[in-house]
């Protein structure tokens, strides 16, 4: 296979497009002695730490679904809505005029994960003028490396240590659904430290 996606990387999910195969499994002579039930768990971690170091050494993408989002409004009130959509990474594909009428319909692609609240917010940018529909439409991979460490003399120039970057859309993603299971998220604790004040005691 020449690509290789990873849904959701690192956030305890599904995977696709891999495929892994054991060439060889022997039992060593040491391990005759040990509980069959106790072979198995040391065999299934260590095939998953296995597998798991595999699929990082492919660069692995996530994907993301997309919803197909059609919004009918009047021509006045395009502005607002191109507003909601780019604030909402949504890719606009068309843009038509209704025959016969003042209205226009907009129609583009939308990350689910930032749809949440979008036709509140439609309706109130555009005083209810805007009416907004949302289909599920397909999945689709992200170009950005998830695990990107800047490596090269020009991407240690640009980005640093990589620990003062600001994090890609893909990392982004992974570390929300990575709180939202409770599980372990590479993070800085202080953003924007500043050093404390030493004040005098008045006596």
């Amino acid at each position: 296979m020449t690509e290789y996606f990873l849904s959701l990387a690192g956030c305890g999910t599904f995977i696709e497009s891999f495929k892994f195969i054991f060439v060889l499994c022997q039992k060593m002579s040491s391990l005759m002695m040990t509980p069959k039930w106790m072979i198995a768990m040391q065999v299934m971690t260590a095939v998953k730490e296995a597998c798991r170091a595999a699929v990082l050494a492919r660069n692995p993408r996530i994907a993301e679904a997309l919803y197909f989002c059609e919004v009918g409004a009047p021509a006045e009130h395009l502005g607002q809505i191109y507003g909601v959509l780019g604030k909402r990474r949504a890719r606009v594909v068309k843009e038509e005029m209704r025959e016969g009428t003042a209205m226009f319909t907009v129609h583009a692609y939308m990350p689910v994960s930032e749809s949440f609240g979008f036709a509140d917010e439609l309706r109130r940018k555009t005083s209810g003028a805007a009416s907004p529909q949302l289909v599920l439409s397909h999945w689709e991979p992200l170009a950005e490396d998830p695990f990107f460490v800047p490596r090269t003399e020009e991407e240690l120039e640009e980005f640093g240590d990589g620990l003062s970057a600001p994090r890609n859309t893909a990392r982004k993603l992974i570390d929300a659904v990575r709180r939202r299971k409770g599980l372990p998220v590479e993070e800085k604790l202080v953003q924007h430290g500043a050093k404390q004040r030493t004040r005098a005691r008045k006596v």
